[in-house]
Formats: C-alpha cells, structure tokens, sequence
C-alpha cells in the first residue's frame, strides 16, 4: 500500500520563472530546464497496486507554462487503487500533459477523479487512454472496475457559483466485470483501446478525422473555447502518439528540434 503524491507549482514574474515541486514514493518528478519547463511523472513501480492512492496536484500561475510526460504505459495491478488530479491554471497559463496509455489488468479496480480549474485564456491539453489489459497475456476486459470521473470549472468572471467558477465540463465513466458489453457493435466493437483528448481554452481549431474511428466535439461555450477528440483502435500507443502529434502541431515546442514528443 503506497500513497504517493506528486506536487508541482509554477509562477512567472518578467522573464523568470519560479518552481516549488514536492514528491512522495511511489511517484516522482524529474524536471529538466527549458521554457517551457519540461517534467517527467515517475513511477518506479509502473504502476498502481492495490491499496495504493496517488494524489497530484498542478498549479501554474498567470502566464506559466509547463510540460508534463511519462516514461511509459500504466499498469493497473489486481485490487482497489485510487488516484485524485488537481489543476489550476491562471490567465494565458499553458499545460500539456499527454501521458502513455493506462492498462486495465486483470482483477484491477480503479477509482480517478480529474478536477480542472482553468481561466478561458487559458490552455490545457489532457489526454485519457485507456487499454483492455495486458492482451499478450490474455487479459482482454478482465478488470473488475474502472470508475473515472473528469470536471473542469471555468474560472472568475463567469457568474454561477459563489466562488465565481461554473461547471463547464462533466463527464464519468463506471465500467463493471464482467464487461462483455463494451465489445457490442454500438460500443467498441472489435477495438480495445479507447482515448479522449481535450483541448480546454484558448487553442486553434484543431485537425481531426471524422469517420467509425474519431470524433470531434466542439464547445459551445462563447466564453470558454474547448475541443474533444476521441479515438478508438487496436492499440493504445498509436491513438497516443496521434494525440501527441496533434498538440504538437497546435503548440510547437520552444525547445530544441532534437527532443522529441
């Protein structure tokens, strides 16, 4: 049983750039100079085991930027594990955090709550993929549950709530063993892995396919601009580095061209 955390602020005054990060094992930060700040979001286990509760939070101050990666897949091992996001950006703040497919193993439950507080000049790019299981070992939609929730507040300035944010986004996933449902034609069909990609905030209109495969979604928010894309296909890693192509036609990076996504 391991709770980890994975703390990380960023403000900028002028041409300088202020950062207070805090770790606990399992999870780490290993952070690497740049503008934008680039880091990376360890797990020395590759995973989440049962009992184990993460907490991340990321804050970024008005006119921040910073970009999170992974090292690779998340795998969810057998028995209860949780996990909590939190993320708030300030005006004309950017984050993009595309991390690696998370794998649903056999006997897995997990529970994640995704909360976002963002300003509509804002930008963020967060990705979910998500995969049946280790298929090589036969593990296709052997979890026994997988509970996700994502809500994102547009901040002040917009009246709906006393702290001055509304509730702009809502969505909730609850899948439960046994999953024979989700390979329906109406659903997945024959596809195993499944991703969403939101682009919250002050982007470019972004290019997508529409066809059995992808969708697109736009906000129709006139305050708040915002786009979902959605993919399924036979394997998690191609619908992320398609994600990651997309923003990094959207935002090209500040950093040398040697560096890839």
């Amino acid at each position: 049983m391991n709770f980890g955390k994975a703390l990380l602020k960023i403000s900028r005054q002028g041409q300088q750039t202020h950062i207070w990060e805090y770790s606990q094992a399992p999870l780490q930060w290993l952070g690497s100079p740049g503008e934008p700040p680039l880091y990376y979001l360890r797990n020395p286990n590759g995973g989440l085991l049962g009992g184990d509760r993460h907490r991340i939070a990321i804050e970024l101050g008005a006119g921040a930027a910073l970009e999170i990666r992974t090292q690779g897949a998340t795998r969810l091992h057998p028995g209860l594990s949780r996990q909590q996001a939190k993320v708030k950006l300030a005006p004309t703040s950017q984050l993009i955090w595309i991390p690696h497919p998370t794998i649903l193993g056999a006997g897995a439950d997990f529970r994640q709550q995704v909360q976002i507080e963002l300003d509509p000049s804002a930008r963020l790019a967060y990705a979910e993929i998500w995969t049946a299981g280790r298929l090589a070992m036969g593990e296709c939609w052997q979890f026994r549950r997988l509970s996700s929730s994502l809500r994102v507040w547009v901040a002040a300035g917009i009246p709906a709530s006393t702290d001055g944010s509304k509730l702009w986004l809502q969505e909730h996933l609850d899948l439960r063993f046994p999953h024979q449902h989700i390979s329906a034609a109406s659903v997945l069909g024959s596809h195993l892995c499944w991703g969403s990609l939101y682009l919250l905030g002050d982007w470019p209109e972004p290019e997508w396919p529409t066809d059995t495969h992808h969708w697109l979604l736009r906000s129709p928010d006139p305050v708040c601009q915002g786009w979902i894309l959605r993919q399924v296909g036979p394997q998690a890693e191609a619908i992320w580095q398609q994600f990651g192509q997309v923003v990094q036609q959207l935002a090209p990076a500040k950093r040398s061209s040697n560096q890839g996504w």
